[in-house]
């Protein structure tokens, strides 16, 4: 009897590789969700951070600082009582301004009132020399995502985000009245 020689590929091996490149597609989707998410949460800690340091630098050398939020980053600023101006603050590394992704999507409530972020002098977070800072709400969220962040700020400057302990905090002092 001769032998057939096979030419193709049968039902099952198409099947499988389907399967397998389905699996791999799938793994690749939640990697790129989770990084996304991933590094919006590390953004988050370090706007907190960033923003408690530049609170205690305020009333350590005894001057008005803010945090000016942008559609797409932030920036530390100082007012100059001569010019009666802001001016971002550049030194040290970690007060020069920052990009965010462009993905995110940021809300500042202050009053409750939504500010906007593209106004020149709109979007400030003041902070004085006597410890107390502008109360606001700051909502940053990625687009066709449940992952949601909101940082609450309050007059007498405490700072969290809900639902996530910030490097170095405790939940004691992550959590406000």
């Amino acid at each position: 009897m001769p032998l057939r020689l096979q030419k193709g590929f049968t039902l099952i091996e198409i099947l499988v590789v389907i399967i397998l490149v389905g699996i791999i597609v799938t793994v690749a989707m939640i990697s790129i969700g989770n990084t996304q998410s991933g590094k919006l949460e590390e953004d988050m800690r370090r706007l907190l951070q960033i923003m408690r340091l530049v609170h205690e630098e305020a009333i350590t050398n005894q001057q008005t600082l803010a945090i000016k939020f942008l559609p797409h980053g932030y920036a530390v600023q100082r007012y100059e009582n001569k010019g009666k101006i802001w001016i971002n603050v550049t030194g040290p590394a970690l007060f020069r301004p920052r990009k965010l992704d462009e993905d995110y999507k940021i809300k500042l409530v202050q009053d409750g009132l939504s500010v906007s972020l593209t106004d020149k002098d709109g979007g400030k977070v003041l902070m004085y020399s006597s410890g107390e800072m502008t109360a606001f709400e700051l909502d940053v969220s990625l687009p066709d995502s449940n992952v949601h962040y909101h940082l609450i700020g309050n007059l007498m400057g405490k700072l969290k985000i809900k639902g996530l302990q910030a490097y170095g905090g405790s939940r004691k002092e992550d959590n406000l009245p």
